[in-house]
């Protein structure tokens, strides 16, 4: 009985990589990045106490867009990738900014009726020393099973 060997290469898998070069970054390059992340998420908590009005809220999205592109485009290695998959990523991003924006639409109707009700909630509080926290209306009511 005859046992045939052979010697398998990595080639012989056809696992279709034999034309994507693969990029090592440079440590340098790593902590400089790290570095910039640091900063904007300092620059992110300092911005909580800047009272911008309505901008704190775009404020607070650039700066997480920049740091998400960072990660992407160096840590997930897409600034050196084909250009599909750079733009599968702008697509979606592209995406989240529309569902974003359409979600930030409607806040603007219903924002003042919240203010209200924190006032509301806040003046009470204010004037009664015995006031405890209720819970809402229906919530007990349903069976959590």
């Amino acid at each position: 009985m005859s046992q045939a060997t052979t010697e398998h290469t990595h080639d012989d898998h056809g696992d279709g990589h034999d034309d994507h070069e693969h990029h090592a970054v440079s440590w340098q390059l790593l902590t400089i990045v790290f570095l910039a992340l640091m900063v904007l998420t300092v620059l992110t908590v300092a911005a909580i106490n800047v009272n911008l009005g309505p901008l704190n809220i775009v404020v607070a999205l650039g700066i997480a867009l920049v740091k998400a592109l960072l990660v992407v485009l160096i840590f997930m290695h897409i600034w050196w990738d084909r250009a599909f998959h750079g733009l599968l990523i702008a697509a979606s991003l592209g995406f989240v900014a529309l569902f974003i924006g359409f979600v930030m639409l409607d806040t603007w109707q219903y924002e003042p009726a919240i203010t209200a009700q924190d006032e509301q909630f806040e003046y009470e509080a204010a004037n009664d020393e015995n006031v405890e926290y209720t819970t809402p209306p229906g919530l007990m009511d349903r069976d959590p099973h």
